[in-house]
């Protein structure tokens, strides 16, 4: 069965016929056992900011990256170039599956590792990251230090119940809310360095 995310995406899994999607924007994704389907909320609220804020000619780091859902939806966007890394081999694995089913072997690179592996000079126009809040938490700092000075960076993972605890926690890493979403009990953030 074919999963709607808003009114412009279709996920398909592997098996499913193409013409499901009636003609709309649809991505293959194999969930992989553990690594996501793409119905979770917080994927959905990265999602939808990201539909909002992709244009075209775009750099875009993915960290944690999983199935790769968001990094193959931005490359099948706008973005000229999408940096997907995570550092659960077996995701990897899953998520270079998921870029060749969607054609995109030579648009998204995927890096099995930590963010520090990237050059300190690598800043994207976007970065994202939907993880879970304690481990947003530690890489806060990653995040601001990988956005250009004018980039801009899409959380979530936050439970909208923790949501002015991490406010505080983003003010502390000098990061500015554009904009916050919450849905079905968690929240996402737009934010700008």
């Amino acid at each position: 069965m074919p999963i709607w995310i808003g009114e412009r995406l279709v996920l398909l899994f592997p098996h499913e016929d193409p013409s499901s999607a009636y003609g709309r924007p649809y991505l293959i994704i194999d969930p992989g056992g553990k690594f996501g389907t793409g119905t979770h909320p917080t994927t959905r609220i990265c999602l939808s900011i990201l539909e909002g804020i992709l244009r075209e000619e775009q750099s875009v780091l993915d960290i944690g990256t999983g199935t790769g859902i968001l990094a193959i939806y931005a490359a099948t966007r706008a973005a000229k170039e999408v940096v997907a890394i995570d550092q659960d081999f077996e995701a990897c694995k899953v998520c270079r599956q998921n870029i060749m089913k969607n054609g995109l072997d030579q648009k998204v690179c995927l890096i099995n590792g930590r963010v520090e592996a990237l050059s300190d000079r690598r800043l994207f126009d976007i970065v994202v990251a939907n993880l879970e809040a304690n481990t947003l938490t530690v890489v806060l700092p990653a995040l601001g230090a990988r956005a250009r000075p004018d980039g801009l960076i899409v959380i979530s993972g936050v439970p909208a119940v923790a949501q002015s605890e991490f406010l505080s926690l983003l003010e502390k890493a000098s990061l500015k809310v554009v904009s916050s979403v919450i849905l079905d009990q968690w929240a996402g953030f737009l934010l700008g360095t």
